[in-house]
């Protein structure tokens, strides 16, 4: 395996991250990818060192953060073993964005959009019978942005993220505002995928629907307009991974 070259970077929200977190984020992505898989030991710790050009305390400091997302547990005179991925915390941000950056499995984008579809539609129930006025008018600037930014360009994404994220704080419901915010990387990843590859004005008539629901106060045609569009997003992603997919074998094959 090629050493790989290890520096301070920085997170999507500009945060500069630490070494242990940018070790911790290569190993994790190893272990969601089934690199390292259930059951077995990740490598020593000087190996680690050797590898990464860390400290053993940045080695340690990025095996406790495995162990508090769920991923590893260690013990003395055995090391430290990745464990079921029952135990994992999937909900966890950096997890969620882990698992996307790895190819995403079929698996884990159904579990994805179906526990959206839980929750979402109902949250744009709330949000149609409690959002104040000025909320009313930040998600039809959301919907503008929608509408009018060019297609799977960053604005019409951000746009995209604040009219999902808009509605969940509307909702006067902190655990669906706690929802949103750990799997808002993920979002961010997903919406990218739909938008730059699939997503055409089908998807942006479903937005209108869904907003002009709420702003009529229609929690009933709030909550079944969400799960329209919800349903066609999943579409449109998995058609976008299967797109990528299929140029990734016509790229690969021999001639």
């Amino acid at each position: 395996m090629d050493k790989p070259k290890i520096s301070k970077r920085r997170d999507k929200g500009g945060r500069e991250q630490s070494l242990s977190e940018t070790v911790a984020g290569t190993l994790g992505r190893r272990i969601v990818s089934g690199q390292y898989k259930p059951g077995e030991t990740l490598p020593t710790e000087p190996r680690i060192q050797a590898e990464f050009g860390v400290s053993r305390t940045a080695v340690r400091e990025a095996i406790r953060l495995l162990s508090a997302k769920g991923l590893t547990v260690s013990r003395p005179k055995i090391g430290t073993r990745v464990r079921p991925v029952v135990d994992w915390n999937t909900l966890d941000g950096d997890v969620l964005r882990w698992q996307v950056d790895q190819s995403p499995s079929e698996e884990f984008i159904h579990a994805l959009f179906e526990m959206r579809e839980i929750f979402e539609p109902a949250a744009a129930a709330r949000a149609a019978e409690r959002a104040s006025d000025d909320e009313i008018r930040a998600l039809g600037l959301a919907m503008e942005g929608i509408r009018k930014e060019a297609r799977g360009s960053a604005k019409q994404i951000q746009a995209d993220i604040d009219f999902h994220m808009i509605i969940l704080e509307a909702s006067r419901n902190p655990m669906l505002r706690s929802l949103g915010a750990m799997i808002r990387s993920t979002l961010e990843i997903t919406f990218s995928i739909g938008w730059r590859q699939i997503m055409a004005s089908d998807a942006v008539i479903q937005h209108q629907d869904v907003f002009q629901a709420i702003s009529q106060r229609d929690s009933e045609a709030a909550f079944l307009a969400m799960r329209r569009l919800l349903r066609n997003s999943k579409g449109d992603v998995f058609d976008a991974l299967w797109m990528r997919r299929n140029e990734a074998l016509r790229v690969t094959e021999p001639r």
